[in-house]
């Protein structure tokens, strides 16, 4: 006999009793919350590791884990020797320093002519945070450590849950995503991956950015000088825990410090290097934004400055130390379930599309679903044949290394150098474009050439049939080219190879921008120059590093491999190309 269904009226009680329950659970056991968060993160955290062994050795899921808890705990038990006198050294230095900032705030007189303004009444805010700061810094690190895991059972607690969600993750999931409706699972499935990234996103991320910033900002503050470059460079990778605010805070203490103490060594005022501060911090918050964040971070948690703040505030009001820490993941995951709500409610698709898989099949003048009307190439190493001597002088100086590192591997991570170096340097060319120390600038000039594979103009040379390849283009579509080179050795190279009887309908080099590629700004000026939307353009580079902008502005892309870029980095072009003249066949 079936069991007898249940009426409206029962089905509605037994769901708000079971809604009372949840509730009286969430109070009953606030207290296991924070670790039952915990645990969570580190099985989020630990399940890469725990694939990773399970990839290189073939184990079973269970003796895995025990791998790297042993590891864990042999790391643990070394903590106290290795890492925590350095550490408590770099925060009792931290705090002494903040400690002379207070003090200085307090005491310090802004002269303006007879006027006479105490700095105490104008900094009055930042000095009581920075005496909250100094308050949270002076806490005994093992004592921060009681109060998060609240004692030895909470930590047995937080260590058995993690290991059974490392263990049984995926049973968890199938077993959630058996209990939802099959019409609701592919969008259950869709809207689970996109928040599995933004946490991916900002975990691993926030934690690898931190400590890459902590290390360039010590770097450089102990090469100009600061006094306590390693407690500000602790403070630095920190505060990247906090995103958007935690740059802003530890920039402003590094300049506050330099202005009240000046540099160790350098002979100029403390204004001037607090100048200097301000500077190398401007410096390493676009390298930030440009290189590390989409690379470590992503693009996954999009949020407004605005918005990041509030929610860090907000998170520390209400959860503390913890709220701080997650107030910007779950915002973006918040956001995220908001939008597919939205967009359900108005009829609309919730997803974002899908891009399209590569096909073999070619419709001319489409690419990537976008119809092209002009074309963007890159000079140096799409067009043009790459100077591999850096290469030659590895396999030369570093011959010696073969028996652990071999010829191809050399030539595959100077390489893979070669293209990470190219951004860098045109940024380092920008920013003495924009100094106007151009002396320095044709000094330096040859050896970053080297670095990022550009020839010296004599030895500049067309790749096989590319000039054949854009005198046909030029008729049915408008041709621009961008080059971190000069205009005047752009002007000398295309008369040469006579590409000077306007092939290109415009030009970009190094005078007509102030920041190079990969910054958007060169993208953005040919577009307005063209009078085109960018999903008409198509831009062709031999470095993804280049494409990035164009990707990230709608433009079709497509990488070609006779320069420095291989087929492991072209994953996110829309089209990829043994060389340029096989273009033809698409276009």
């Amino acid at each position: 006999m079936p069991s007898r269904r249940w009426n409206s009226s029962t089905k509605a009680g037994v769901v708000i009793a079971l809604a009372l329950l949840a509730i009286w659970s969430v109070v009953a056991f606030r207290a296991m919350i924070p670790s039952t968060i915990v645990a969570f993160l580190l099985a989020f955290t630990l399940g890469y590791p725990v694939n990773w062994i399970q990839q290189r050795t073939g184990w079973a899921r269970t003796p895995a884990i025990v791998l790297l808890y042993v590891v864990i705990l042999f790391l643990v038990l070394l903590m106290p020797v290795l890492v925590l006198p350095r550490a408590a050294s770099l925060a009792n230095s931290l705090q002494q320093t903040l400690v002379e900032l207070i003090d200085n705030l307090q005491t310090a007189v802004i002269s303006l002519g007879s006027i006479q303004i105490p700095v105490n009444d104008l900094f009055e805010p930042l000095r009581a945070a920075l005496q909250n700061l100094l308050s949270a810094a002076s806490v005994n690190p093992w004592s921060i450590f009681r109060g998060l895991t609240n004692g030895l059972l909470i930590v047995i607690y937080v260590l058995v849950l993690n290991f059974w969600l490392l263990k049984d993750m995926q049973k968890l999931q199938r077993l959630l995503l058996d209990q939802i409706p099959s019409d609701y699972q592919e969008d259950v499935r869709r809207l689970a991956q996109e928040i599995v990234q933004i946490w991916e996103g900002f975990l691993r991320g926030q934690i690898v950015l931190g400590v890459v910033i902590g290390l360039v900002t010590w770097i450089l503050l102990v090469i100009v000088g600061m006094p306590n470059a390693g407690g500000l460079a602790l403070l630095s990778g920190v505060m990247e825990l906090l995103p958007t605010v935690g740059p802003a805070i530890s920039g402003t203490i590094g300049f506050l410090v330099a202005i009240f103490q000046g540099s160790l060594w350098m002979p100029v005022s403390n204004l001037t290097f607090a100048l200097i501060i301000s500077v190398l911090y401007s410096i390493i918050g676009q390298v930030e934004s440009i290189y590390f964040i989409p690379r470590l971070v992503g693009g996954r948690v999009k949020l407004h400055p605005a918005v990041a703040f509030v929610s860090v505030i907000a998170g520390a009001l209400v959860f503390g130390a913890l709220g701080i820490l997650l107030a910007t993941p779950i915002v973006a995951t918040v956001q995220a379930l908001l939008i597919y709500v939205y967009r359900k409610l108005l009829d609309h698709e919730p997803f974002d599309p899908r891009p399209a898989p590569r096909s073999s099949l070619r419709i001319r003048g489409l690419i990537g679903g976008r119809k092209i009307e002009a074309i963007i190439f890159d000079l140096d190493g799409t067009l043009t044949e790459v100077d591999w001597r850096a290469i030659d002088w590895v396999e030369q100086h570093l011959a010696w290394s073969s028996r652990v590192v071999s010829s191809e591997q050399r030539q595959h991570y100077t390489r893979r150098l070669m293209i990470a170096v190219e951004g860098m340097v045109n940024f380092l060319i920008s920013q003495l474009g924009r100094a106007k120390q151009r002396h320095w600038l044709e000094r330096i000039l040859p050896v970053l050439n080297v670095m990022r594979g550009y020839p010296p103009l004599e030895r500049l040379v067309l790749q096989a049939g590319v000039a054949e390849t854009l005198q046909r283009l030029a008729y049915p579509y408008r041709l621009a080219l961008i080059s971190a080179r000069d205009r005047q050795a752009v002007d000398s190279f295309l008369s040469a190879v006579r590409l000077d009887d306007g092939i290109f309908a415009f030009m970009i080099t190094r005078e007509d921008v102030r920041s190079l590629l990969p910054h958007s700004e060169s993208l953005l000026t040919v577009t307005e120059k063209l009078r085109l939307q960018p999903d008409q353009i198509l831009v062709v580079s031999d470095t993804d590093t280049n494409l990035r902008a164009a990707r990230a502005m709608g433009m079709a892309v497509a990488g070609v491999l006779s320069g420095l870029g291989q087929l492991t980095d072209m994953n996110e072009t829309d089209l990829t190309l043994p060389s340029l003249p096989e273009l033809e066949e698409w276009l």
